[in-house]
């Protein structure tokens, strides 16, 4: 069951600036995370409660799961160049 994706304001933005290479890795795993929202990391380890994470490109990619919503909370560079 495919699951509604809704972006944050400020993360769509930064989203939005992002090279067309990065932005299209962040979208491929997007499309399988709105399918399997729970095979990616909980980053509860971290202190982040019930955020979960994936690693995609150049990004990490915050997000968490409410019922048949996914909600994308935020992007952090995976590594500095």
């Amino acid at each position: 069951m495919k699951r509604q994706l809704v972006w944050a304001k400020a993360v769509w933005d930064l989203f939005r600036q992002l090279p067309e290479r990065e932005s299209g890795e962040i979208i491929q795993k997007l499309d399988l995370l709105v399918y399997f929202p729970q095979m990616m990391h909980c980053a509860e380890r971290a202190g982040c409660g019930d955020i979960a994470l994936v690693h995609a490109g150049h990004w990490l990619v915050y997000y968490k799961v409410v019922d048949e919503t996914i909600y994308s909370r935020g992007h952090w560079p995976a590594r500095t160049p």
